[in-house]
């Protein structure tokens, strides 16, 4: 993916496919173009060790397969 393609998605709730087949549901907090990633608050994740909850962490948005974003409902 390109920073470009995943501004729209600063302040949602997305599930995030990665090239490592990993699946993130996460909160997008903020982007940079600078580097070319985005900023996480991790909520679930296929990965087999958790995330830290108390930390954002940065995805680059070449690692990005597929964003989507979720239903409000799902934000629960």
């Amino acid at each position: 993916m390109k920073i470009s393609d995943l501004k729209a998605f600063v302040d949602k709730t997305v599930t995030l496919r990665m090239t490592d087949g990993e699946v993130i549901k996460a909160r997008v907090d903020w982007f940079s173009e600078e580097y070319d990633d985005i900023i996480v608050d991790v909520l679930e994740s296929t990965r087999s060790q958790p995330y830290d909850p108390a930390c954002a962490y940065t995805i680059a948005a070449a690692e990005i397969v597929q964003p989507k974003s979720l239903p409000k409902d799902d934000l629960d």
